[in-house]
């Protein structure tokens, strides 16, 4: 059998686990899988566009794309994909198939399967979702296609937020921009919080939820995962809530890229998640 070979381009990707993880699943379904980081941190006059062309060329089946170059290849892998890959705004994978490079989001199809994991088969119910950057398109428009009743967006970049509940309203779902005066009434009321900013990284420490708002919700999606365990998180568990959490998102959007190159269907099995976790957590 021919090896399946992906790559990943981003800045500052050397320690991705990417590699280890999409290898793994080819020997858990023996079929032969090779992945390159292509970083292009430091280096100059680099091209994403140029260094997806090559490994097309070279006979690569998808090159995954993160930050920051998700805008770069949105015109680039034309068509998406799927129809609905088209509406986010951003692609995080392009897939060679036949003579064109096609876009697909698998932060979107990875939360959707993740929060279906997590929630048990329960609607996400009315949101309130902080960030409307690359990553909190893509949960938006997943928390839509799940039969969220309502999501309200929150972002500090208040052209941000309003340019995302635009393109939820322009399909049709029930969105709302919220105000710094509206906020934390709305927190208090949703059934979920998803936190799609930085806030809980090393280098952003904190939480875009003030502690005393949260508890009266059902559940919440944290999409940071450096640290595994944020500040946020900590919070959520003593409060009782479900938590679906950023290494949630992590292994559902590779199991999903592995499907879209590949044509199989990989279970996330306890086995699986702990040996993942393992990985991210080391």
């Amino acid at each position: 059998m021919n090896t399946k070979k992906m790559g990943l381009v981003g800045n500052g990707i050397s320690k991705s686990r990417m590699p280890l993880y999409q290898e793994y699943l080819g020997q858990l379904t023996g079929i032969p899988v090779s992945y390159e980081l292509i970083d292009g941190d430091g280096i100059e006059g680099f091209d994403a566009i140029d260094e997806i062309e090559k490994r097309r060329n070279d006979g690569y089946e998808a090159v995954g794309v993160t930050h920051p170059y998700k805008q770069a290849v949105y015109g680039y892998a034309s068509p998406p994909l799927e129809e609905r890959f088209g509406h986010i705004g951003s692609y995080n994978l392009v897939r060679f198939q036949g003579d064109k490079p096609r876009g697909a989001n698998t932060d979107y199809t990875g939360f959707m399967l993740g929060c279906q994991h997590r929630l048990q088969g329960e609607k996400p119910g009315s949101i309130v979702q902080a960030g409307a950057g690359g990553v909190g398109r893509a949960v938006a428009f997943g928390l839509a296609e799940l039969g969220a009743t309502r999501i309200q967006i929150y972002d500090t970049n208040e052209q941000q937020s309003a340019d995302l509940v635009g393109s939820l309203k322009g399909y049709g779902y029930d969105a709302e921009a919220l105000s710094d005066e509206q906020f934390e009434e709305a927190v208090v009321a949703a059934d979920g919080l998803i936190n799609c900013t930085p806030l809980g990284m090393h280098a952003y420490p904190g939480m875009a939820f003030p502690a005393q708002l949260v508890g009266s919700q059902k559940w919440i999606f944290e999409a940071v995962y450096t640290p595994l365990e944020t500040e946020f998180l900590k919070l959520c568990r003593t409060k009782g809530l479900t938590c679906m959490s950023g290494y949630d998102l992590w292994v559902f959007q590779g199991l999903d890229v592995f499907q879209i190159v590949t044509g199989v269907k990989v279970e996330p099995t306890d086995e699986l998640m702990a040996e993942t976790f393992s990985w991210v957590a080391g």
